[in-house]
């Protein structure tokens, strides 16, 4: 994967310069064949078409040279001067002509001149052919050595073919060389970072969450965006197996908890449909409503069940009506006190205003209420104290605290889990796990909040808040 990535930075690069010569070479080209309209853009490539242009402005007039005095005018954008000779190379005309340069010219002195730059001083001379009536003269240009400068260029036309291909193989061969380091060094550092991001998806995907990249380098943000999903993943997977462990555990609790019904049920079943046994009257009622018994304890499992999911799926809809929340708590504890099994609980409460208006579901409420008082009637020993209140101020308030023997702080933050059971729940009150969470469920469609503080010997308090949903408070009146 590394050396993939690299390759293909690589090839880009030296793709990319070729192609950047070639287009230089080519805008070269053309400038060497249009030349620049502007003299201040003057280029030494342009000198010598500058010089064939100007000579169609030179005229022979009367024996003497005639030049526009606009193109006299150009010299001084050029910097340059002029010379035009006679047949014998002496000098006829001058405009601009430095002091040093000579007023006559051998054939071999003018070939030798316009051959090298600097051969006159400080200038690099062009040559151009004038044919004016049956006379043929010649100028001279001279160009600023700083500006214009001109190498001879010598090949062999036998060999140009192969001379050019070694040249730009030549050429390739270094640029490649070049590029290759250049671009190995800066891909190594490019191409590190994207192997550790892959590296680090590659090992999402498979589970692996433990390796973290400090975020730094041009990657920082991809890198910090990768560790934070890490993390999520991470806790996703952690809360999934938690779960996962008390779904198990839930089924265990809820096979075990049917399968101790179902022997009752069985037997009893068993025993009233044998003919061998003589059964009193008595007998025979006592034996159908322990059947009836576990049968509702069967069917209130089963139900709970279907609550949360319908619940957690909002498959049930909310029956909201006006109702009086201190009359609704009022009515529940009073229900709870009319079982057999709680009538002497003792539980007291507390209102403060007697009537507090909420738009809810009343039935809805009432479970809910009602799971939380059973909650800690069945948790906590004999003959503990259960103070019930319900109060409003901007928000409405229902609190439920006892002094009973409390919940351990690793327990609090797992309460309200579906298929959850603390530590502390006895032999005899397992339930179905689901009490607390379908507790917390109805609160929060009510558009609640819930909260539990508990110290171990000293008792547990819940809070139970209402107020985020505006369409659940209706003004107070009492």
């Amino acid at each position: 994967m590394k050396w993939k990535i690299t390759s293909r930075f690589l090839a880009a690069i030296i793709i990319t310069i070729n192609i950047s010569l070639f287009c230089i070479m080519f805008l070269n080209i053309m400038i060497f064949y249009k030349g620049p309209k502007d003299p201040e853009k003057l280029l030494s490539v342009n000198a010598s078409s500058i010089t064939l242009e100007y000579g169609e402005n030179i005229e022979y007039r009367d024996g003497k040279i005639y030049i526009p005095e606009d193109k006299l005018r150009e010299l001084g954008s050029y910097q340059s001067w002029i010379q035009v000779l006679d047949e014998n190379g002496n000098e006829i005309f001058q405009k601009n002509k430095p002091a040093h340069a000579p007023n006559h010219y051998t054939p071999g002195k003018l070939i030798f001149y316009h051959k090298y730059s600097g051969a006159i001083k400080g200038y690099t001379i062009f040559v151009g052919i004038l044919d004016i009536d049956g006379r043929n003269l010649s100028y001279i240009m001279g160009f600023p050595v700083e500006t214009v400068a001109k190498s001879s260029f010598y090949f062999s036309p036998k060999t140009i073919i192969r001379d050019m291909f070694l040249f730009f193989a030549g050429t390739t061969v270094v640029i490649i060389l070049i590029s290759s380091v250049v671009g190995y060094l800066f891909s190594a550092q490019l191409a590190k970072p994207i192997l550790k991001v892959i590296s680090g998806i590659q090992a999402l995907a498979e589970g692996k969450y433990v390796k973290k990249e400090a975020p730094k380098g041009i990657y920082k943000d991809v890198h910090k965006s990768l560790n934070h999903l890490s993390d999520t993943l991470e806790q996703n997977e952690m809360e999934r197996r938690r779960t996962e462990k008390m779904r198990e555990e839930w089924i265990t609790n809820i096979t075990h908890d049917l399968k101790t019904p179902l022997a009752s049920i069985k037997g009893y079943s068993e025993v009233l449909v044998d003919p061998k046994y003589d059964l009193a009257k008595e007998e025979r009622t006592k034996y159908a409503s322990i059947i009836l018994s576990k049968s509702k304890y069967m069917e209130n499992l089963v139900e709970d069940l279907k609550l949360t999911y319908q619940l957690k799926n909002e498959l049930i809809p909310l029956n909201r009506s006006r109702e009086n929340i201190v009359e609704v708590v009022r009515d529940t504890i009073i229900d709870i006190l009319n079982h057999p099994q709680y009538e002497e609980a003792p539980i007291s409460f507390e209102a403060g205003a007697e009537e507090i208006m909420f738009f809810g579901d009343q039935m809805l409420l009432k479970r809910a209420i009602s799971n939380l008082i059973y909650n800690a009637l069945v948790h906590n020993p004999k003959g503990t104290e259960i103070k019930v209140r319900v109060k409003k101020d901007e928000q409405i308030f229902l609190e439920i605290e006892d002094n009973g023997k409390g919940i351990e702080s690793v327990e609090l933050d797992r309460l309200f889990d579906r298929y959850y059971r603390g530590t502390n729940t006895g032999e005899a009150h397992k339930g179905s796990g689901l009490g607390l969470a379908i507790a917390k469920q109805i609160i929060e469609m009510h558009g609640g909040d819930i909260h539990v503080e508990s110290k171990l010997n000293y008792g547990t308090k819940v809070t139970v808040i209402w107020g985020s949903d505006p369409q659940c408070i209706n003004a107070l009146t009492h």
